[in-house]
């Protein structure tokens, strides 16, 4: 199964005609950061509300304003610090205007991004609190979701072996991340990135085939 790539996606500079779904999430972002950064209090309560808490099998996790499923959703608009911001920043834009494009701009495909992005968050997030752990572990940031849109973007580019092209390389990164932290710890969640290139690779085609409009929803042989 191969997805097609639309001419407008190739030749269209990469700030023209920004999806409006991409949009959304980077304004929300952004202005989830600003709050954190300019109004202390409501930063706090942001961050206790959206952190991925994991632990120990059977340990007691630390209470969340919102519980400890809200942030399977939440994390994904908090950032440690401004590098971590810009970096996600930027593959949301690079990535998700690909695929948003191939979506269709109006609100069904809007709608679709963004269901996509949130499925490919809330795997990511899932596979990281699953995972053993032999402490409390915390996890914030839009990589979970924009790795699925990395898968996604494959697919735009060139079907399932476009797919393969940029999935297998940001995996093999991660683990090769996950196998230095058992000598190194690395703040970074590998697993969460994992996950989310994951849900991408699998589900994209199905979101296209069910959101996407117009041409951009018909998978190719």
């Amino acid at each position: 199964m191969s997805v097609p790539q639309r001419d407008d996606q190739v030749r269209t500079p990469i700030f023209n005609a920004m999806p409006a779904g991409v949009l959304i999430l980077a304004t929300a972002i952004l202005a989830s950061a600003a709050i954190v950064a300019l109004i202390p209090e409501a930063g706090r309560w942001i961050i206790a509300s959206s952190l991925v808490i994991g632990g120990p099998a059977g340990m007691a996790l630390p209470a969340q304003p919102l519980g400890h499923v809200a942030p399977l959703v939440l994390h994904v608009f908090i950032h440690f610090g401004l590098m971590h911001l810009v970096m996600n920043l930027a593959v949301l834009i690079g990535a998700g205007r690909a695929v948003g494009l191939a979506l269709g701009g109006g609100v069904k495909g809007t709608a679709g991004f963004l269901v996509f992005f949130f499925v490919c968050s809330v795997a990511g997030a899932a596979l990281e609190v699953l995972l053993p752990h032999d402490a409390i572990v915390q996890m914030g940031g839009a990589s979970t979701g924009v790795s699925g849109l990395i898968a996604a973007a494959g697919w735009v580019r060139g079907g399932y072996r476009g797919m393969l092209s940029l999935a297998l390389p940001w995996i093999g990164f991660n683990i090769l991340i996950a196998l230095t932290g058992m000598v190194l710890p690395i703040p970074i969640s590998w697993a969460g990135h994992i996950g989310g290139t994951v849900a991408g690779a699998l589900l994209f085609p199905l979101v296209l085939a069910s959101f996407g409009e117009g041409r951009g929803g018909r998978p190719g042989a």
